[in-house]
């Protein structure tokens, strides 16, 4: 290559694409909201991104320009997580395509990013050594190491059946994933198991996930006093606040459980929760519901359900719980850190990195119930730190602002595609 055509080529932005399960809109999850910022950052950038993702139901367009960037939805469409071997044919079939896809493309792009390690990099990887073209492989959380297979779809599946399989894709997983050009790693638990699993520390990117910080931060007190008047919030009440689903893996029956024992010592403690348990596998709002019940605590709870507006309960809050069994990066943990709140939280996923217990926030062991019913009392107990612990926590926020992940993510992208 011509000195003039290197420094052609080096000037050009990177040429995208993007695959995913999951993209916002319409999907309202974590993983598709992260896909979406991230995506559209860098096309902000001026780099040319394309992302392929699942169709969804009910359909969308299959092809459609959502703000900068162009998405292509893939047949077929329809919920795979938990439908044990009835979502073979149809992953089979997705990944059929998007292998396909790369293949006629292979001149429209220089770089696949993959989010998600589940089964979509089997193939996307292999096929991008053999047509030349760098992958980088964006992990989401620790468990897709360690349970190939989800474990509401194992328990769909065969018990003898289902292990051989998930064993069979752990090995597979892990040799494709020493394959890929570059993993990225959101949290410094996942890079050390990568490390523990002998990849190349060259090959590891840690890069966390995106949070818009212009969105999520503090407001006056005065401004924050009319909204948790309009948000409902009952007066004169410290307001705890619990966002995601209501889920057994998120903790939050732990949480409900605890609950008798601090209003017991804290009357004026009051739990909203935002979310539901509508379509998570270990759904337990049914069982939040009947313990509210059981132990009166109507007056000291309220179930929110769906909500669209988590930045202002963040903002109106007191504290933020988040008592999860597990997490690959919590995105409303960081957006909490970014409204000035303090936050207690199960030492998963990036809070260890965040959080320094009693000084930004407050750690827990997972699991624990003991645990988590000491930490909140003791976080109750330095109720007068809270202001200065939350101008910590959104100090500690700012290295995950959209502005710095994106730069993190063009000066990789760029030197991987040389």
């Amino acid at each position: 290559m011509s000195e003039g055509a290197a420094a052609q080529r080096a000037a050009a932005a990177p040429r995208i694409y993007w695959l995913t399960t999951e993209y916002f809109p319409p999907e309202t999850g974590g993983t598709g909201m992260i896909a979406a910022r991230l995506t559209q950052g860098l096309a902000e950038r001026g780099l040319e991104v394309q992302v392929m993702t699942r169709q969804v139901t009910p359909h969308c367009p299959e092809q459609e320009r959502v703000g900068r960037v162009h998405v292509r939805r893939i047949n077929p469409a329809g919920r795979m997580k938990g439908a044990g071997w009835r979502a073979l044919p149809a992953m089979l079939a997705f990944i059929g395509r998007l292998a396909r896809a790369l293949i006629s493309d292979r001149r429209l792009y220089d770089l696949v990013v993959v989010s998600g390690m589940k089964t979509i990099p089997l193939t996307v990887v292999p096929v991008c050594r053999l047509l030349g073209k760098k992958c980088v492989v964006r992990l989401e959380s620790p468990f897709e190491l360690v349970e190939p297979i989800s474990a509401e779809s194992l328990q769909m599946m065969n018990g003898f059946i289902g292990r051989f399989v998930s064993r069979v894709l752990k090995i597979l997983q892990r040799g494709v994933l020493r394959r890929a050009d570059c993993v990225i790693a959101i949290s410094a638990d996942i890079a050390t198991l990568l490390l523990g699993l002998k990849h190349p520390p060259a090959h590891v990117a840690r890069i966390g996930n995106a949070v818009d910080l212009t969105e999520f931060k503090p407001i006056p007190a005065a401004d924050r006093q009319h909204l948790r008047d309009r948000l409902g919030f009952p007066p004169g009440r410290t307001i705890v606040l619990y966002v995601g689903r209501l889920s057994r893996a998120k903790g939050v029956m732990m949480l409900i459980e605890a609950w008798p024992g601090l209003v017991e010592k804290y009357p004026n403690a009051y739990l909203v929760m935002v979310g539901s348990g509508h379509g998570s596998w270990d759904d337990c709002e049914a069982d939040i519901v009947e313990h509210i019940r059981k132990h009166a605590l109507a007056p000291h709870v309220n179930l929110v359900g769906h909500s669209n507006r988590v930045a202002e309960y963040l903002q109106a809050a007191d504290l933020f719980v988040s008592p999860s069994d597990y997490e690959g990066f919590s995105l409303t943990l960081v957006e909490a850190l970014g409204c000035a709140i303090p936050v207690l939280t199960t030492a998963v996923g990036v809070a260890p990195e965040l959080i320094r217990d009693g000084t930004d926030g407050f750690l827990c062991p997972p699991r624990n119930q003991q645990a988590l019913s000491a930490a909140i009392l003791h976080a109750f107990a330095r109720q007068q730190e809270w202001p200065r612990m939350g101008e910590r926590g959104r100090v500690s926020a700012q290295a995950f602002d959209i502005p710095e992940v994106i730069t993190q993510y063009v000066a990789l992208l760029r030197k991987l595609r040389g």
